[in-house]
C-alpha cells in the first residue's frame, strides 16, 4: 500500500494500528514485541484501502458501543484474498474482519474495482484492466 494511503489509515484508527509494542497479558514475562504491521506496513495493494477503512470504521463504532478494541496485528494480501489477522475482536467483530477478508476477493487490489481471482501458480485479485502482470 502506498505511504499516503497507509499513513491515512495508521491517523485515522491509531487503536487499531499501534505502533507500541504488544506483550501477553497471560504471561508478564514474556516481553512486549512490536506488532508486524508495525514493522511490515500494510502488505497489500492501494486497490483495499476503501474496505480497510470501512472495516476499522465498523470496528471502532463497535467499540464505542461495548465491543474490545481490536489490535491489528497484520494486514497483508494471502491466496489473492486480504488477511487481517487482530487481536482481541468478538465474534461480531470477527464477523466483520470475515466479510472484509471474503469481499476483497471481488475488488482489484490495485484500484478496486470490480475483480476476480486468477492465476495459476500466484493467486491474486484483479479486474480485467490489472490481469495481465505488465498493467499492476
Amino acid at each position: 500500500m502506498s505511504p499516503e494511503l497507509e499513513a491515512k489509515l495508521r491517523a485515522d484508527y491509531p487503536q487499531i494500528f499501534t505502533a507500541e509494542p504488544i506483550g501477553d497479558p497471560d504471561d508478564p514475562d514474556f516481553p512486549a514485541a512490536p506488532t508486524l504491521i508495525a514493522t511490515w506496513g500494510f502488505e497489500c495493494g492501494d486497490g483495499w484501502y476503501d474496505l480497510l477503512d470501512v472495516l476499522c470504521l465498523n470496528l471502532q463504532y463497535a467499540k464505542k458501543i461495548g465491543a474490545p478494541q481490536v489490535v491489528a496485528r497484520q494486514v497483508k494480501e494471502k491466496f489473492g484474498g486480504l488477511r487481517f489477522y487482530a487481536d482481541g475482536p468478538n465474534d461480531y467483530q470477527s464477523g466483520m474482519i470475515q466479510v472484509a477478508m471474503l469481499m476483497s476477493t471481488r475488488l482489484c487490489e490495485v484500484c478496486g474495482n470490480r475483480g476476480r481471482l486468477v492465476g495459476d501458480d500466484w493467486m491474486k485479485t484483479r479486474c480485467p484492466e490489472h490481469e495481465k502482470p505488465d498493467n499492476e
